[in-house]
């Protein structure tokens, strides 16, 4: 059986079946809707990564940040100097209050207590007063805060400011001090001048455990930015995983409180507009809920994680879903046209009453009649739209970003939600509703938009002329708009960075919104400071890890030749000495040694050349290492029951230099080590969210190919198979090919990158756009199949379609296009430019296909009343055996 035909038998003997087999399926799905997690991290996005299981390994093996605990930079700023003997009392009183603050306490790492430059200069001080070599002092193990607090009262400004200059100048620069990373510059800006006379800011480092809950953690590092501020003179503030997921969850949701309303609201008018009748766009409403329902209800089944992109996913579905019921209700529309007689007579076998099945003269065709001949005028249709666009989301399981791979399932998904909502249960819905109020004497006939007259049906006039007069010309103007946005399309960029999903401020507007106004988001404008004073974090500092024989003879003269190449770049840190931040184990180890005579002789013995750099017995010279600076050694060479198996060097960047170009240069500067039994790996936040930009350009090239392949294949077998011409489908796809380039030149032109959001944008095209295409394609063969001519068919399916085309392209763009209101840039930039695939597809479907189709048919005989009786007999038997 067709599946027009099946579709018609469901609406005539079956439809309360489907009606309730669709509910229940529903019903099931909805008890999913617990189970949906919710992650807006952004290492949902690098996991998967060589980068970020390079980074993983660094955390565990050669990091010093305590295990399974994640680090937290609480910054001090003013406009006078902080590093005087009464802020350094201030701060160690707010690590006090820290300490025993019911909700920091609990998330610290007991091992790893907050520390700060306060805290050095006070062991600083206590180690002198004791008589300790300076070179000697390491922060571990700490005097008690009381003890530190208590070295601050007697001194004097000179001892502080040498004091200072001691701990910033060898304490915190030696081999054994292991945390934090940066050394004294992850708690001073390198624009301290190592005098130990003034900073502007100043920070203190605090771990915490990653098993706390993120909203815990969030909530601790909230309170730790207020109690610094309450305790410190000048402003304070914190930067950590847990404010910023915290602000990453937040923007998610407030978007989708802000745009979500907006767009039912939008869509709620456009179909008050287009249907002009409370019951159809009641259940246009009950099919979008339930569509909602269906989506998210699977995504808790199959144990989908919610991440910012889900955020488009109920605009998304709310305006296919309309999209459906346009075509569906309006096509019904056709059928059963006002005016007339509207007697009414028993209906057949249910005891209601409805219009005749217009077999007597004057009569209009019945409710369920009408219903079937528009489904099976559009269920066809549907049915490839659904398949389609599906494919055009599917495409995406081929990206090696995670969180797009689960876009594109649960899309297809919805997708898919919605053709059975709208093909099936919706109909029947209204099969059922339309005859019970008919038989209560309301007649439900009623226009379909776009077919009425006016100035849609004079628009839509125009291109029906140009496809009669001149279908080469029209093609011929549609190709020169297409090379001139292939040129821009050429020059979009490709880019994922934190603060893409940062929101940057809040708009003046949003805070009016009473409930729905957004909270405040500081945590962009927080690591834009941090970054530029330059402070050494894990927003400014990258790393190569190398892994394999690491002790071959030439493995340090690689490593050196390495950290050589990284201090040549435009990226690489500068110290306020005019030195290099790169540290890589030759330099450790080479401080090491001018400072120990005994780790010194074996250094130097290793060194054949006289470079400074061992050549022979590596082994030997990290076990040295090893026994000399056993707290440090393991930061930068790490070992595994017995054998040396990795090590790393650090190449601190400019945290104001893009992250395209920190990537490219530190990558380029691990070459000299990479190969001949070492494998270099770059890593860092920087690359690995270069590496994220680097997998999305994949995804759009790999699905775009993917979706075209697909859907081509598709199209072509169903037009062979329902109407005899495979060609059919390849005309049908034209101009949604052209759409594609027409957008991503759109996107240059607007200064838009691919993103997170905007990479899902070429397979999104295809994918949403020919269900234009599709429906007016398919109206044009059942027009021509109706033996009216070819001119005829072209202004029954562009007039015929063109109203509902234009109601979902309203509707359908107009909803997304409030993602435009968004808090984040990703998702405002996605509404914008999936609104303009949407009419760009809504442009092609209309002017281009119709000259596109009039060519077509001439090429390919497809018009049963202009071609001889033979090639006509032909063409029906061709039908015929495509049908059997």
């Amino acid at each position: 059986m067709k599946l027009d035909s099946f579709a018609r038998a469901l609406v005539y003997e079956h439809r309360r079946k489907v009606i309730a087999v669709t509910l229940a399926t529903v019903f099931v799905l909805s008890l999913g809707l617990p189970g949906v997690v919710i992650d807006t991290t952004l290492e949902e996005f690098r996991g998967g990564t060589e980068e970020h299981a390079a980074d993983a390994y660094v955390d565990r093996h050669l990091s010093g940040q305590a295990p399974n605990s994640t680090a937290a930079l609480v910054v001090v700023r003013d406009d006078e100097n902080v590093l005087t003997t009464d802020r350094y009392r201030q701060q160690l009183r707010a690590q006090q209050r820290l300490r025993n603050d019911p909700v920091v306490g609990p998330t610290l790492v007991e091992e790893q207590q907050p520390l700060g430059l306060a805290n050095v200069v006070a062991i600083v001080a206590i180690r002198s007063d004791e008589g300790q070599d300076v070179r000697e002092i390491t922060v571990e193990p700490r005097p008690s805060l009381e003890a530190q607090i208590a070295a601050m009262e007697d001194l004097s400004a000179a001892e502080r400011r040498l004091y200072t200059a001691w701990a910033v100048g060898i304490v915190m620069d030696g081999v054994d001090h292991t945390w934090p990373e940066g050394g004294p510059f992850a708690t001073v800006p390198t624009s301290y001048e190592g005098n130990g006379k003034y900073a502007e800011s100043t920070a203190i480092l605090v771990s915490q455990r990653d098993d706390v809950p993120a909203e815990d953690l969030a909530a601790a590092q909230t309170r730790m930015a207020d109690i610094v501020d309450e305790e410190v003179e000048g402003e304070a503030m914190v930067i950590g995983d847990g404010v910023i997921d915290d602000e990453l969850r937040r923007s998610s949701f407030d978007s989708l409180g802000i745009v979500g309303p907006l767009a039912f609201l939008f869509i709620l008018l456009v179909l008050l507009y287009a249907y002009r009748d409370v019951y159809d766009v009641a259940l246009g409403l009950l099919g979008v809920g339930l569509v909602l329902v269906w989506t998210f209800g699977f995504m808790g089944w199959a144990g989908i994680t919610f991440n910012q992109l889900f955020v488009a996913v109920p605009v998304l579905l709310m305006g296919l879903s309309i999209d459906y019921a346009i075509h569906v209700f309006m096509r019904y529309r056709e059928e059963r046209p006002p005016g007339g007689a509207s007697d009414a007579r028993p209906g057949a076998g249910d005891g209601g009453f409805e219009f005749g099945d217009g077999d007597d003269a004057g009569r209009p065709p019945s409710v369920r009649k009408a219903m079937g001949t528009a489904l099976a005028g559009v269920t066809v249709a549907l049915a490839l739209v659904t398949a389609t666009t599906a494919t055009g989301f599917l495409s995406n399981v081929v990206s090696e970003v995670q969180p797009i791979r689960q876009f594109g399932v649960v899309s297809a998904v919805g997708i898919l939600g919605a053709f059975v909502v709208f093909a099936l249960l919706i109909p029947a819905l209204k099969v059922e509703l339309d005859r019970w109020l008919e038989a209560r004497g309301h007649d439900r006939r009623q226009t379909a938009f776009g077919t009425e007259g006016g100035r849609l049906s004079a628009a839509l006039a125009v291109p029906i002329a140009a496809a009669r007069l001149s279908p080469k010309g029209v093609l011929a103007a549609a190709l020169v708009v297409t090379l001139v946005a292939g040129a821009g399309a050429a020059t979009v960029d490709t880019t994922f960075e934190q603060e893409d999903l940062l929101v940057e401020e809040v708009p003046d507007w949003m805070e009016g919104l009473g409930p729905l106004a957004p909270g405040e988001y500081t945590a962009q404008e927080n690591i834009a400071f941090v970054d530029g004073a330059t402070y050494i974090y894990d927003g400014t500092s990258t790393q190569i890890l190398v892994r394999g024989d690491v002790t071959a003879n030439d493995t340090l003269e690689r490593v050196q030749n390495a950290s050589d190449a990284a201090n040549g770049t435009d990226v690489v840190l500068v110290m306020p000495d005019d030195t290099y931040g790169t540290q890589s184990p030759v330099r450790m180890m080479g401080e090491l040694a001018d400072d120990n005579e005994s780790f010194a002789e074996t250094f130097e013995a290793a060194d054949t050349d006289g470079d400074g750099v061992p050549d022979r017995n590596l082994e030997a010279v990290y076990d040295a290492f090893y026994a000399a600076a056993p707290d440090g050694a393991g930061n930068w060479v790490h070992r595994e029951d017995g054998e040396y198996v990795a090590l790393r060097i650090v190449v601190p960047v400019d945290g104001t230099a893009g992250e395209p170009a920190i990537a490219e240069q530190v990558r380029s500067a691990a070459e000299p080590v990479d190969g001949d039994g070492l494998d270099a790996t770059a890593t860092g936040q920087p690359i690995m969210n270069q590496a994220v930009a680097e997998n999305l350009l994949s995804t759009v090239l790999y699905s775009l190919a993917i979706t075209l392949a697909v859907v081509l294949a598709v199209l072509m077998a169903v037009y062979r198979r329902v109407e005899g011409y495979a060609s059919l489908g390849a005309v049908t796809l034209v101009p949604i090919a052209l759409a594609v380039v027409w957008i991503t030149g759109s996107m240059a032109a607007l200064g838009i990158p691919f993103n997170v959001m905007t990479a899902l944008i070429t397979s999104f095209t295809i994918g949403l756009g020919i269900d234009y295409c599709i429906h007016v394609s398919e109206r044009y063969v059942y027009e021509l199949n109706r033996e009216v001519g070819r001119d005829e068919a072209l202004e029954n399916a562009v007039l015929g379609t063109g109203g509902a085309l234009l109601g979902s392209t309203a509707s359908t763009a107009g909803g997304i296009a409030i993602l435009g209101f968004a808090l984040l840039v990703p998702l405002q930039q996605f509404g914008v430019i999936t609104a303009l695939t949407i009419v760009y597809a809504f442009v092609g479907s209309v002017v281009v296909l119709p000259s596109l189709l009039a060519l077509w048919t001439e090429w390919a005989d497809a018009d049963p009343a202009a071609v001889p009786e033979h090639v006509q007999r032909r063409g029906q038997r061709r039908q015929q055996h495509s049908g059997e």
